[in-house]
């Protein structure tokens, strides 16, 4: 087997040290014949800084590292003055940003064996790009053009600070560009600042939603499949289960990541991960904690259960206004939700948007919760979710509010919301922590299911009310939303609940049938 590229993120490292290298060459080489400007912008741990290299090594011509690759024999291979940014390079925490930009600047001239004489970091990057394209026009590859705004989101000031450095540092491509510039290539996770900052280039091509790039980062399923066989039936062996059991289990906790709504991907990082730790873990997302993402869906009122199926138009994808962001929008573009169906229309095209998979959607509902429960309960004991799991799969409703309530108790009264969709939220993100799956907001004919929740020996149908529990029970038959579910064979039980905004508490349920007497002020 070879040897797995954790971390590996230079092209020239990654082949001669003969790490495992998923093929991307035929999507690169129709990326290379695409455009003057190209933009792309993926979630962290995508593989964006390894294309970036992968693109320097090529338009250098070290043709040896393609050797075996699709691209090998269709390129010339003349090699071209090639300029990369990597903004993961600059330190602009400890120091300001232009001073970082200059620090930098510096550096990449000597490594060029380029003398500056100007003095400020743009003028320094106009005399840089002249210098490197005195015998032909250079490339330019920027890499994580948006780390300086991303990773300060919470600070304001410091945001409004670098979008104007920035701004007037890439004001420089629109006049070097013509007589300068072969191709450009500018990479990020977001898509704040990109408006701001390229608003003097109308020749950017943003190709992040473009089908015909929807893989050029990421594994496909049939890549999984044709580049990791072995490691596969390894794992099939260690876990005593088929291969197809296996490839399932993978799909299921990984792939989902798409940007065409068809086409679904893996993230390399934790595929990588999982396959040298031989443990379905949450790999990606424990990379960073998404804390501003968090505060962000509280202070929007953004249900957790909204989350997952959200529908979204262009304007909202592309949302670009750092001073206004939508957490939808950044769930999106830092890929906590992806496109899982695309809608094109003549009135513009719409998307279907949801976690992309188990690992991403256990992970967040779990800092989810944490942030509803509050500091001060953090986690549910490990003794109240036994009696949870215990009291719904023995059908004990009255245990279940019972416990529910101990729990609402524990909870900080700062930060209750007074809100159906809050404690509605509260019960979603339990059950789902716990391990059930439920099928929250279900569309049906005539309305929205508050929550499905399917066990192995019976469905529960669940309706979520601030007035009444038997208001509650009442929508559910009246709507008819336990008829789809009678053909399961199962038994169905229907069940209202309504929260009591003074209590903070569940005030009253009825369920039906009633296989309990309903119990009030729990």
């Amino acid at each position: 087997m070879q040897k797995l590229p954790i971390g590996i993120q230079f092209f020239d490292s990654l082949r001669e040290g003969n790490f495992l290298y998923v093929d991307k060459t035929e999507q690169i080489y129709r990326l290379i014949n695409t455009g003057t400007f190209v933009f792309l912008s993926r979630p962290r741990r995508f593989g964006k800084s390894l294309l970036v290299s992968t693109l320097q090594h090529l338009f250098q011509g070290h043709r040896e590292l393609f050797r075996g690759l699709w691209i090998e024999d269709k390129v010339d291979w003349k090699p071209r003055p090639v300029l990369v940014i990597n903004f993961n390079d600059l330190d602009y925490h400890e120091q300001p940003l232009e001073r970082a930009l200059t620090n930098h600047l510096d550096r990449l001239a000597a490594e060029h064996q380029v003398q500056l004489q100007a003095e400020h970091y743009k003028d320094k990057f106009q005399e840089l790009i002249v210098c490197l394209s005195a015998e032909q026009k250079i490339v330019l590859l920027i890499d994580e053009y948006d780390r300086a705004i991303t990773d300060l989101l919470e600070n304001e000031q410091k945001v409004a600070e670098h979008i104007a450095t920035l701004k007037n540092f890439y004001s420089v491509l629109k006049t070097t560009a013509s007589n300068h510039i072969h191709w450009t290539f500018l990479t990020g996770i977001s898509k704040y600042g990109k408006l701001s900052l390229f608003s003097d280039l109308n020749n950017l091509l943003d190709i992040t939603l473009d089908e015909r790039f929807a893989t050029l980062v990421g594994y496909t399923q049939e890549e999984l499949e044709r580049y990791f066989p072995d490691r596969i039936e390894a794992l099939a062996a260690r876990f005593a289960v088929s291969r197809a059991e296996m490839v399932e289990a993978i799909r299921f906790w990984y792939n989902g990541f798409s940007w065409d709504g068809k086409q679904t991907l893996y993230v390399p990082f934790s595929t990588l991960v999982f396959f040298e730790l031989q443990s379905f873990e949450n790999h990606w997302f424990a990379t960073a904690t998404p804390s501003f993402l968090i505060k962000l869906l509280r202070s929007n009122q953004v249900a957790a259960y909204e989350l997952d199926e959200i529908y979204a138009d262009n304007r909202l994808l592309d949302s670009a206004d750092v001073n206004h962001i939508d957490a939808v929008s950044l769930l999106f573009q830092t890929g906590y939700l992806t496109i899982r169906e695309r809608l094109p229309s003549v009135a513009g095209t719409e998307y279907r948007l949801g976690y992309p998979n188990h690992e991403v959607a256990q992970a967040f509902r779990q800092y989810l919760l944490a942030d509803y429960l509050g500091p001060r309960v953090g986690a549910l004991p490990s003794s109240l979710t036994g009696r949870l799991q215990k009291a719904l799969r023995r059908d004990s409703i009255a245990e279940f509010v019972l416990i529910l309530n101990s729990i609402f108790a524990s909870i900080p009264h700062t930060i209750h919301l007074p809100l159906e969709a809050y404690y509605h939220s509260l019960v979603y993100l339990i059950l789902s922590v716990l391990g059930f799956e439920v099928n929250a907001e279900e569309v049906m004919a005539h309305g929205r299911i508050d929550a499905v929740l399917e066990l192995p020996n019976r469905i529960y149908i669940i309706e979520f009310k601030m007035t009444s529990a038997q208001v509650a029970l009442d929508q559910i038959r009246a709507r008819g939303y336990d008829q789809p579910y009678r053909a399961s064979g199962k038994p169905v039980v229907l069940i209202g609940i309504a929260f009591d905004k003074e209590k903070r508490a569940i005030g009253d349920w009825k369920s039906e049938p009633a296989a309990e007497q309903s119990q009030r002020n729990q």
